[in-house]
C-alpha cells in the first residue's frame, strides 16, 4: 500500500464517520427524549452502509483526485487497483457496527425489522415486577423504577424479533458497507481510458445495483419482522453485491482495462 493509497483510506474512513455521526445526531435530536442510548444507536447503524458509501464516493469524486488517479494510471495501475484502499477505509465503520451489533447485546436491532408502533407497555415478570422494553426500566413491587441493565434490555427487546435477528442485522451492515463501498469507489473514479458514454453507462449500473440491494434488503427485512421469510434471507442482497463487486474487481476491470493498452 503506498503513501497515496493511505491518505485516500484516511479521507474515506474520516468521511463515513461523519456522515455516521450526522446521521446519530440528527436522530437524537429529532426522537423522543425517554430513548436509551442503545435504542438510539439501533435507529442510526442501519444507515451505516450508505455512509460508507457517500465516503467513497467524496474521497474519490474530487477533481484533484481524479487528476492524480489518471497519473497513477499513466504509469500502469488499473483504476481498480487504485480505487481499492478508499472502499476499504469506507467500509471499515460498517464493519465495525455489525462487530458492534454483534458482540454489544445493549445495541437494539429493532430497527432493522420494521414494525407497527405500539405504545409503552410494562409485561409482568416472573419476580412479581413490572418491565418496559421500551424506556428500559423495572417497577419493583414498592412502586420504585430501576434501569435495566444492558444485557436484560438487549435480551427483553430481542424476544419479539425473528431467530436470529442480531446475526443476521450484523452480517446484513457488515456485507453491505464493503458491497457499497465497492460499487461507489468503482462509479465515482474517473477512469481516462473510457469515453464519456461508457463512463456514464457505468454510474448508471452503479446505481442501479446500489440501489437494487437496498430495496431487496429492506424487503426482506420487512418479510423477517412480519416472520414471512427467515432472517438470514436479509444477508442474500448484500453478500451477492460483495460478490459481484469482488469478481468485477478480480477479473472485468483489471482485465477490460488491460486490454485497453
Amino acid at each position: 500500500m503506498t503513501a497515496w493509497d493511505i491518505r485516500a483510506l484516511l479521507r474515506a474512513l474520516g468521511a463515513a464517520l461523519l456522515g455516521l455521526l450526522v446521521v446519530w445526531l440528527v436522530t437524537a435530536a429529532s426522537d423522543e427524549g425517554q430513548l436509551t442510548v442503545g435504542a438510539r444507536a439501533g435507529r442510526t447503524l442501519p444507515v451505516a452502509p450508505l455512509c460508507s458509501a457517500v465516503g467513497a464516493a467524496l474521497a474519490l469524486g474530487t477533481a484533484r483526485v481524479a487528476q492524480e488517479a489518471r497519473a497513477l494510471e499513466a504509469l500502469g495501475r488499473s483504476p481498480a487497483v487504485t480505487s481499492r484502499a478508499a472502499a476499504l477505509g469506507a467500509a471499515l465503520p460498517s464493519v465495525l457496527v455489525g462487530l458492534a451489533i454483534l458482540a454489544i447485546p445493549s445495541v437494539d436491532v429493532a430497527a432493522f425489522y420494521p414494525r407497527a408502533a405500539i405504545g409503552e407497555t410494562f409485561v409482568l415478570a416472573d419476580d412479581g415486577t413490572f418491565v418496559s422494553p421500551s424506556l428500559g426500566v423495572r417497577v419493583d413491587a414498592d412502586g420504585e423504577a430501576h434501569a435495566l441493565d444492558g444485557e436484560a434490555h438487549a435480551l427483553v427487546e430481542d424476544e419479539g424479533l425473528p431467530p436470529g435477528a442480531r446475526l443476521t442485522a450484523a452480517a446484513a451492515t457488515a456485507l453491505a458497507g464493503v458491497g457499497l463501498s465497492l460499487v461507489a469507489a468503482r462509479a465515482a473514479l474517473r477512469r481516462s481510458l473510457l469515453d464519456r458514454r461508457a463512463r456514464r453507462r457505468l454510474r448508471v449500473v452503479a446505481l442501479g445495483e446500489a440501489l437494487g440491494c437496498a430495496i431487496l434488503t429492506l424487503v426482506a427485512f420487512q418479510a423477517a419482522a412480519a416472520r414471512a421469510a427467515p432472517a438470514a434471507l436479509a444477508v442474500m442482497p448484500p453478500l451477492a453485491l460483495l460478490a459481484a463487486g469482488l469478481a468485477r474487481m478480480r477479473y472485468g476491470q483489471e482485465g477490460a482495462w488491460q486490454k485497453r493498452w
